[in-house]
């Protein structure tokens, strides 16, 4: 399986790609600890990738350049096939992010999912704080379905450290001296994202249709109007 676009490729996760992942930058903030790949010797990184490929309700894809650097993976766990239904992960090399690498490599796999593996709805949490991640998913047609909140791993975190006062109110919460944080749940189902995509596609009809006609029309110039540059 390889699905392409102009700047990235997807293809099934292998072995080789694990330990790529070794040499990735690392996220600076400890809200996103978990997200730093950990370095590991070979056994660990062969039952890391044994984890993530040989388990029936979930599969993994590495996300790479055109040129073969990997940049990313993702997974589709909890694959419920009698329903169709799965629910994302996406990790991206901290060194490649803020530019829209994301967003493509999930409007390219969102396509083989719903046209190739014929499934009929995906479904993500993400924390409320990740406005990037939270934007990412939007641009690709996620809705938000609803919010919770969970125990953080973390608690000896400041988190005033890590963010704004505000974004600290607005999405973590703590009682009985126990840190939660703030996820939303969203998703997007194939119906939402056919509809989506044909209205991309008209957009894009209309504005060539439009050119088309634009350059076959007699165009007159008012050389009275003309200035010199």
């Amino acid at each position: 399986m390889s699905v392409y676009s102009n700047r990235l490729k997807i293809e099934e996760l292998k072995l080789d790609d694990v330990y790529q992942m070794n040499n990735w930058g690392r996220h600076g903030s400890l809200l996103f600890k978990d997200y730093n790949f950990p370095n590991m010797n070979d056994k660990q990184i062969f039952d890391w990738y044994k984890f993530k490929v040989k388990n029936k309700n979930k599969k993994s894809y590495s996300i790479k350049l055109t040129s073969g650097k990997l940049i990313g993976y993702l997974t589709i766990r909890e694959i419920k096939r009698f329903r169709k239904i799965s629910t994302l992960g996406l990790v991206l090399d901290p060194n490649y992010m803020n530019n829209g690498y994301g967003t493509e490599s999930l409007i390219i796999f969102l396509n083989y999912y719903f046209q190739n593996l014929k499934m009929k709805k995906m479904i993500l949490q993400v924390a409320k704080f990740n406005k990037r991640a939270i934007r990412c998913y939007e641009k690709c047609g996620f809705r938000l379905l609803t919010e919770y909140y969970d125990c953080m791993d973390i608690q000896d975190i400041d988190l005033y450290r890590e963010l704004p006062k505000e974004q600290v109110t607005d999405n973590f919460k703590v009682r009985n001296g126990i840190k939660y944080m703030g996820f939303y749940k969203m998703e997007i189902a194939y119906k939402e994202y056919k509809k989506r995509t044909k209205d991309i596609s008209q957009n894009v009809y209309n504005f060539v249709d439009m050119w088309k006609r634009f350059k076959a029309s007699p165009q007159y110039i008012d050389n009275n109007n003309l200035k010199n540059t």
